[in-house]
């Protein structure tokens, strides 16, 4: 006779809206340290016992939390396709001597302490939605948990870190890099949106 595997622990209400709000802080906590340029913290660690399913493929979430993490795709996509006429413009300006570095570095970090800001927001927005999903389909909610780590962990240590790369790479070399910033910033959106639609659908 085969063993059976145990089922997942089933989250009470509490728990899973204590869960979403601290994957939801250490997230927030790893892109600001990025954009200090201090050392990103380790993965979340979840609960011992904890079985959030695959992180392959999301399809099977309600289609609330689908609809939450889009708008968060949105939300992050509009952040950087926002500013890349900004850092173009001033990353010309640098290169053609009209700004010091100084000024050049302090408007990127600038921007980045907007982007960490704007990150924030939306993951505050979405983890509510994540939780009032969560109570409406309380089965699903392993899987929502599941989820919302590891697009957390995405957007922050493969998204915003290359937003960040890239504004490292224009205040140490910026002949070489500012006629890119355009080309950089719209790939980061198509792999953001490529990744979501191969996870979501």
């Amino acid at each position: 006779m085969t063993a059976q595997t145990p089922a997942a622990t089933q989250l009470t209400n509490d728990e899973f809206d204590d869960l979403i709000d601290r994957i939801n802080a250490h997230h927030q906590a790893a892109l600001a340290a990025i954009t200090a340029g201090q050392p990103k913290p380790a993965p979340f660690a979840m609960p011992e016992g904890f079985d959030g399913g695959s992180s392959d493929d999301y399809t099977d979430l309600p289609k609330d939390s689908i609809d939450a993490f889009a708008t968060s795709r949105e939300a992050n996509a509009g952040q950087v396709n926002g500013q890349a006429g900004h850092i173009y413009s001033i990353s010309e300006d640098y290169k053609n001597g009209k700004i010091t570095k100084d000024v050049f570095v302090d408007q990127l970090d600038k921007q980045g302490k907007d982007n960490v800001r704007a990150f924030s927001d939306d993951q505050n927005a979405t983890a509510e939605k994540l939780k009032a999903s969560g109570h409406a389909h309380p089965e699903k909610q392993n899987r929502i948990v599941q989820a919302f780590k590891d697009v957390g962990e995405w957007l922050v240590s493969k998204f915003w870190a290359a937003v960040e790369d890239l504004y490292s790479k224009l205040a140490d070399d910026i002949q070489q890099w500012w006629n890119q910033v355009i080309e950089c910033f719209g790939r980061a959106v198509d792999s953001l949106r490529t990744w979501w639609h191969g996870l979501f659908g």
